[in-house]
């Protein structure tokens, strides 16, 4: 029974302690800016080109190399 108890006695104590690194802030932005422009940057070109597209009045969808007349499946 003690076991459990030191346990959580331990887990609090580390969940309010603040943290002893001096630069903890500024490593926990960089972080967060890291991660944030991992996962928003691959969008950006395509949304440009997007927004490019429709500006310049040109249609963004391009004839399927497929849909041909020797290709029996085409819906076209």
């Amino acid at each position: 029974m003690a076991l459990p108890q030191q346990a959580l006695h331990h887990i609090r104590r580390y969940s309010t302690q603040l943290p002893r690194d001096p630069h903890y802030k500024l490593k926990a932005g960089l972080m967060t800016g890291y991660l944030v422009s991992a996962f928003t940057l691959p969008f950006v070109p395509p949304l440009l080109e997007t927004r490019r597209c429709r500006a310049d009045g040109r249609d963004l969808t391009k004839e399927n190399v497929y849909c041909q007349k020797q290709y029996l499946r085409c819906t076209k």
